[in-house]
């Protein structure tokens, strides 16, 4: 195909390309990016399954330039390095050692919902789905940046990790910025208690190195943020679209996790990551040989309707897992905190909302990242 998967049009409305590409084959050879991608579920979930064929540690991008900054992170590694960088995030990100901080998220959910009642309208992303994350991930992180800092980098990073078109070339800057900062970070620069004071206390041990420890500082950073985010505008402007479901929610607050699910199935933030093949292999007869990359669309598997059943339609009744957090053993290391996240904002709404109303949505133009930039919303 010589489709541009990362064209303008692609990227705010990427379901007709996606399907293309899960229309044409197992994998399927982009000639302008000069990669493969994979869009069916089963096939992008085999890759994902199979960490010696399909390989992290040389960078998930298709810029070569952002390979080489990201090849410290934790989404950049193989084998034990992985392992290890991975033991270390997850310390900060298990369930037991965020439960503590489950009063502050439900306080701050009640307050956001609260806030956007007294409104006639607000943005259903900038006044809703990003204030918990905003406010609480921050804190959690430990470093001494403004939110919206933070926010900012986050976008940007992701934006380079496409290939070197404009979007990422005005985004360098940005991405730049974040990996400066980590960098140069120092001890007074962050709080004690922090999940980045815990990466550099793995450094202090000898566990890694201190320019490993900062530059894993961006696995807390870039991904906390965004992907939360788009997810929540996603659960919102689905119970706005779907009214019954909201009521069905009221009626029975135990699929509240399955509504989450679902909405990060729909949304799949993180359009998808790339991996090196590492020894020649041959799929459903295509050949693809060492040193290959093949970009593996999360997104278009999760609307894989060889896999889902109406896979557009929002729905409580859907079992098993999707790709929206990934797969295998690179499976999003904040999903508990997303999860979380996204629980209590809906525990608080169908407490407090009766009606919730959506319209006018802008789509996110983003080389990795997919959702929605803005839409009106209105609660009663």
């Amino acid at each position: 195909m010589d489709t541009d998967l990362y064209g303008s049009d692609a990227l705010v409305n990427p379901q007709p390309i996606y399907r293309q590409i899960r229309d044409a084959g197992t994998v399927v050879w982009l000639s302008k990016h000069k990669t493969w991608a994979m869009g069916r579920f089963d096939d992008v979930r085999n890759a994902l399954r199979d960490d010696v064929t399909f390989r992290s540690g040389a960078g998930v991008a298709v810029s070569p330039l952002t390979n080489l900054l990201g090849r410290n992170t934790v989404l950049s590694s193989d084998d034990d390095t992985h392992s290890v960088r991975r033991r270390i995030l997850m310390q900060s990100l298990v369930s037991r050692a965020i439960r503590p901080s489950l009063p502050i998220l439900h306080d701050e959910a009640v307050a956001t919902v609260e806030r956007v009642l007294e409104r006639d309208s607000f943005d259903g992303i900038a006044d809703f789905a990003s204030r918990l994350p905003l406010a609480a991930v921050a804190d959690l992180v430990g470093v001494r940046v403004e939110p919206h800092q933070l926010l900012t980098w986050g976008a940007g990073t992701f934006d380079v990790l496409g290939p070197i078109n404009r979007r990422a070339l005005d985004a360098l800057p940005t991405a730049l910025g974040l990996f400066f900062y980590t960098v140069r970070l120092r001890r007074s620069q962050i709080t004690p208690d922090g999940w980045a004071s815990t990466v550099l206390d793995a450094a202090d041990r000898g566990e890694i190195s201190k320019t490993v420890a900062r530059n894993m500082i961006i696995d807390f950073v870039a991904p906390s943020l965004d992907t939360t985010i788009l997810a929540t505008g996603q659960l919102l402007w689905s119970l706005g679209q779907n009214p019954q479901v909201f009521e069905q929610l009221k009626v029975e607050p135990d699929l509240i996790p399955t509504a989450v699910v679902e909405a990060v199935r729909l949304s799949s933030p993180i359009r998808g990551f790339t991996r090196r093949v590492a020894h020649d292999t041959d799929i459903d007869g295509v050949r693809m040989k060492a040193g290959d990359r093949v970009v593996l669309l999360y997104a278009a598997a999760n609307m894989d309707e060889r896999h889902f059943d109406e896979p557009e339609t929002f729905s409580l009744h859907r079992r098993g897992s999707n790709l929206g957090w990934g797969h295998g053993m690179h499976t999003c290391v904040g999903m508990q905190l997303s999860k979380l996240e996204m629980q209590t904002l809906l525990q608080v709404l169908i407490t407090r909302v009766k009606t919730i109303e959506v319209s006018d949505p802008v789509p996110l133009s983003n080389n990795c990242l997919q959702g929605f930039d803005s839409f009106k919303a209105r609660f009663t």
